[in-house]
């Protein structure tokens, strides 16, 4: 589906209703579960969604007044169990959603580049995050965008799989 109405790349607001960003979030995250994978992203409340939200920086995506994406920016977490987040100017992704019917057309690219342009106004020198190892699709995009494999993260019994770390520097040093 080509998006009808132009798509607007915003900050999250308090007037934004959780529960529908979670069923975005669930829903674009349908297909993981199709294939067995467990992300908390296709079974999260929205208390999680408000609590993933609390702990860094949300954006959404908006088409003529339909949330159809969202994203989560991380600052760099010194109780986090992963090394690589805990490390002063490593930023993070989390809870990346973009409606399937919505998917393929520069959504999730707007909201990454936001969430980008954030970390880079904020300090961030690496972003940074996770996704299951067997997703293989999703690890090509994000090589795709630059990132690289650094590490691995094991979230299990919340998942059901090992997790890849990746990174890439916040700015795109190629561009610049």
């Amino acid at each position: 589906m080509v998006p009808a109405a132009p798509v607007f790349i915003r900050p999250l607001s308090a007037t934004d209703n959780l529960a529908v960003l979670t069923q975005v979030i669930r829903t674009a995250y349908s297909r993981h579960a199709a294939q067995n994978l467990r992300y908390w992203a296709t079974h999260q409340a929205p208390e999680d969604t408000k609590r993933r939200f609390d702990a860094g920086h949300g954006l959404v995506a908006e088409a003529g007044g339909i949330l159809v994406g969202t994203l989560t920016v991380r600052p760099p977490n010194p109780a986090s169990k992963v090394e690589w987040y805990r490390q002063a100017t490593t930023w993070t992704l989390c809870q990346f959603a973009v409606l399937p019917g919505f998917q393929g057309h520069g959504i999730g690219r707007r909201l990454h580049q936001a969430a980008l342009d954030h970390a880079a106004t904020n300090g961030g020198r690496v972003m940074a995050l996770d996704t299951a190892a067997p997703a293989l699709d999703l690890i090509e995009m994000y090589r795709s965008w630059g990132y690289q494999v650094v590490g691995e993260a094991d979230f299990r019994p919340k998942t059901n799989y090992l997790s890849v770390v990746m990174s890439r520097p916040v700015l795109d040093e190629a561009a610049s």
